[in-house]
């Protein structure tokens, strides 16, 4: 009776979900998000050495390495500072919100600002290194040794906007499970570099349309159903159309080539007051502010969640 009548409490909270979805894009922010100069060295970085490990060394070993392996040997590499210098710091992204009569937090407008890593994770050393996808479990990990978060699909679409360059999405075709092994995925972020040389772009600029972004949302990490999956949305064209709308019926051992990583550091103001961004997700009150889903998360992590074998 207890199990019928917490399925029926499920589901009814998930057909709210989806009616909440169709409405939950009140908030319009069109190009509220400004990009500043200010840095923040990342503070786990601050007494590691300069990467050894370049990133063909690392692609080679991970051609060779299954899955769940594989997410280890990404963490262990990340946070043994096999990043190039870019990576090791932070910029500084500063939104607005609109006044949204509707939510209670948005009844006026609020600044707030984040500091975010300018590109997705990559491991290996400044003149070779490569954008690396993984699980969530692995993003997760790595999000927590460097006291960051994954971003929520608005805040993706915040850091989108404050993008200095742009560049078209570069597919590759489904064959298989081809664009699930490692070699692809260097192969993807070589096309990625082949772009940014064509626009004079360089490495360490807010540059939009190279991945999907892994990101949380409510849908896994509040509703059930999805607690095994993980979720992926952007990938955004020229014209700040996402290709990858919010999907989350992947499992959480899947990974292709368009995945990336982005990291938010976990402190985060709001009207000049600082809060840890996973507070803020998860509390009914202030979670509009950085996310446009009908309802907080009840965590605001990944870890915890169990692990397709």
């Amino acid at each position: 009776m207890k199990r019928s009548l917490l399925t029926l409490i499920c589901l009814a909270v998930s057909l709210v979900g989806v009616a909440f979805d169709a409405v939950a894009g009140d908030v319009v922010y069109g190009k509220n998000s400004k990009l500043k100069k200010e840095r923040l060295l990342v503070p786990f970085f601050e007494d590691k050495p300069a990467a050894t490990l370049g990133g063909r060394a690392f692609m080679m070993r991970a051609d060779t390495t299954d899955f769940w392996s594989l997410e280890d040997v990404i963490v262990e590499a990340v946070t043994a500072g096999n990043v190039p210098t870019e990576l090791r710091s932070f910029r500084k992204i500063v939104f607005t919100t609109p006044v949204v009569d509707s939510v209670e937090v948005l009844r006026k407008k609020h600044k707030v600002e984040m500091w975010v890593l300018p590109d997705y994770v990559a491991i290996g050393t400044d003149d070779d290194f490569v954008r690396m996808p993984m699980g969530p479990m692995a993003a997760q990990r790595i999000a927590d040794a460097l006291d960051c978060t994954l971003p929520t699909p608005f805040l993706v679409d915040r850091i989108a906007e404050v993008s200095e360059g742009h560049v078209d999405i570069f597919p590759f075709r489904p064959l298989g499970s081809r664009n699930c092994q490692p070699i692809v995925f260097q192969d993807s972020d070589n096309a990625i570099k082949a772009l940014f040389k064509a626009h004079g772009y360089r490495f360490g600029q807010f540059i939009s349309g190279l991945k999907k972004d892994i990101v949380l949302t409510y849908k896994i990490m509040t509703l059930s159903g999805y607690d095994r999956n993980v979720a992926i949305y952007g990938w955004h064209h020229p014209d700040g159309r996402a290709q990858q709308p919010l999907y989350v019926r992947h499992g959480n051992f899947y990974v292709d080539y368009s995945h990336g990583v982005r990291l938010i550091y976990n402190k985060v103001k709001v009207d000049g007051v600082e809060y840890n961004i996973r507070e803020i997700l998860q509390s009914p009150e202030l979670y509009r502010l950085l996310s446009d889903e009908p309802m907080p998360l009840t965590q605001a992590t990944y870890i915890g969640k169990p692990e397709w074998r």
